[in-house]
């Protein structure tokens, strides 16, 4: 199986996790396999337009804002990565719970903007 469906595959498994933890009321760990979730449709998005992947996350964002254009990314959804990334890292070490409704509301939409470009 070539790279860009291994990716595809571990994006849906991690929004699989993402909705299981939200059931149950677990936002913190939400926000954080959905950010997981969202980085790999943004490296399957990359693959797909013959695109080296960056190895860190801050590389990433750096690279799908400057190439948004061609990937066929809105200037919205790159922000919400932004976003997203704060979250979970706030999710991640925070010690307070820090994770809202509207924020995992922002993780789905993200995801599925994401998703249908592939």
């Amino acid at each position: 199986m070539d790279e860009y469906k291994l990716y595809l595959e571990r994006a849906e498994k991690a929004f699989e996790a993402y909705r299981i933890l939200k059931d149950r009321d677990l936002y913190e760990d939400a926000i954080s396999r959905g950010y997981y979730a969202i980085i790999r449709l943004c490296f399957a998005i990359l693959l797909k337009h013959n695109m080296e992947i960056p190895k860190t996350h801050s590389g990433l964002l750096a690279k799908v804002w400057n190439n948004k254009q061609t990937l066929g990314i809105k200037d919205e959804v790159v922000k919400n990565l932004s976003r997203i990334q704060s979250l979970r890292e706030n999710g991640d070490y925070s010690i307070l719970p820090s994770v809202t409704e509207e924020d995992l509301r922002l993780v789905e939409t993200t995801f599925r903007e994401l998703r249908d470009l592939l």
